[in-house]
């Protein structure tokens, strides 16, 4: 019998390709096309916010019910809005998005504490742009300035999962307009969209006024980021939410709500 080696070769290469595929989609989902949210069960009568570009916040979990380990808001971010660019130096961030059109605003720099104001007392930073796509996750480590936009012409869903609840709740508490209606919102008050941003700090937050006012530069979309930034720890946040241990958690997170930056 003859046997074309090369063919032969050619398909075991194939293969093994194919395999390896699988196996890193499976074990890294940091890969995988589109990332599955786990489910959870939202909290009764969830609090609803217009946020200041009018964005609608229905936050089903808090850390009343989460011993403080984490937040998630679920969004509609209507067509050309998005917040001006901020940075959280208390929690951790991620961003999904179900039917993707949203683009991420990712900064460079580090600002460890709300007293280092870029453009005031600490250099502006350049925004990187990631548009992303249906089912994707993305990661927002605290200290790092981001913002995002939604470019298309209809309302875009984004899910926000914060950890840990250290004031991310209290804020939004303090300073949105409450949302009686999630599907008919009122016109946004200029009161709140001042508190969003002359109250940030007070919950470990910089939020700028306008949008070049921490910002120096902005690279189009398509940038190159790193593997180091693209991680989007996957498996830390399905631990976290599919964690049911609470009561070891509960004096971390008291402690972090009272503390001060």
């Amino acid at each position: 019998m003859n046997v074309n080696w090369s063919k032969l070769k050619n398909w075991i290469l194939g293969i093994f390709a194919l395999t390896l595929i699988a196996f890193v989609s499976f074990t890294n989902p940091m890969f995988a096309a589109e990332f599955s949210f786990p489910q959870v069960t939202p909290e009764p009568k969830p609090l609803q916010i217009l946020g200041p570009a009018g964005e609608r916040f229905r936050f089903v979990k808090t850390g009343k019910t989460t011993c403080g380990k984490y937040v998630i808001a679920e969004a509609i971010i209507p067509p050309g809005t998005g917040p001006m660019p901020h940075v959280h130096t208390r929690t951790n961030e991620w961003f999904y998005t179900p039917d993707g059109g949203i683009t991420l605003e990712i900064g460079e720099h580090q600002y460890k504490n709300v007293k280092e104001i870029p453009g005031k007392n600490a250099p502006k930073d350049t925004l990187r742009l990631k548009t992303t796509q249906p089912g994707d996750i993305h990661y927002g480590p605290q200290y790092i300035i981001h913002g995002f936009m939604n470019q298309t012409n209809e309302p875009k869903r984004l899910t926000f999962v914060w950890t840990p609840d250290a004031g991310v709740t209290d804020y939004f508490k303090a300073v949105g307009q409450p949302l009686p209606d999630y599907d008919n919102p009122p016109p946004i008050n200029p009161k709140n969209k001042e508190l969003f941003i002359n109250q940030a700090p007070k919950y470990g937050i910089n939020q700028s006024r306008s949008y070049y006012q921490y910002i120096e530069n902005v690279i189009p979309a398509n940038y190159a980021f790193s593997e180091s930034e693209l991680d989007s720890h996957v498996n830390e946040l399905v631990t976290l939410l599919t964690d049911k241990s609470c009561s070891a958690n509960r004096k971390s997170w008291l402690g972090l709500r009272l503390s001060r930056d």
